[in-house]
């Protein structure tokens, strides 16, 4: 498995479009991560409170679960900017450069696919959980609540893999007219 470490993310600071995307997505991932660093602490005061006073906090888990999921969400879009997804490329080492970049561009426009429909399909899974009024079991938080971050993300995340299939495109554009 590779790593690869060019791409798309080297390429947005083109135009002012492309660094309002980039900027996004590095608000997003850093919210992210502070989402997760708060959960440490909630963590951490759980433990303690376990410890030293033989009582947790009630429903730290809740909290734990619903902050990782819709951390994972947000990292999604930085993850896609900077290519930080893995690839496995034994078979394609030998293509030629323009193979892979066609490879790529259609592996692009199936995550974005991807990525839009699993938004699309969300937006009914946040209806029913407004209309049902479910909530989680300890601490009665809406279970709709993460389902806005997630949402957006993920739209996010597809327009960034459109983004990446038309530049794509147009670099084959170029590589076939030369």
């Amino acid at each position: 498995m590779k790593k690869s470490n060019t791409g798309l993310f080297s390429m947005l600071k083109q135009n002012s479009v492309e660094s309002a995307v980039l900027l996004l997505a590095e608000i997003l991932a850093l919210c992210g991560g502070l989402v997760l660093i708060l959960m440490v602490f909630v963590n951490i005061g759980s433990i303690f409170g376990r410890v030293l006073f033989g009582m947790p906090l009630v429903g730290d888990f809740e909290l734990i679960e619903i902050a990782c999921g819709v951390s994972i969400f947000m990292f999604l879009p930085i993850c896609k900017l900077k290519n930080g997804n893995i690839i496995v490329d034994t078979f394609t080492l030998r293509l030629s450069k323009k193979k892979r970049l066609l490879l790529d561009l259609i592996g692009d426009a199936l995550f974005g696919l991807v990525a839009i429909f699993f938004a699309y399909r969300m937006m009914f899974g946040l209806l029913d959980m407004i209309r049902y009024r479910e909530q989680t079991m300890l601490l009665e938080i809406p279970v709709w609540i993460p389902f806005g971050p997630a949402i957006f993300s993920l739209f996010f995340l597809s327009l960034i893999c459109f983004i990446s299939v038309l530049s794509k495109l147009s670099t084959l554009v170029i590589v076939r007219a030369n």
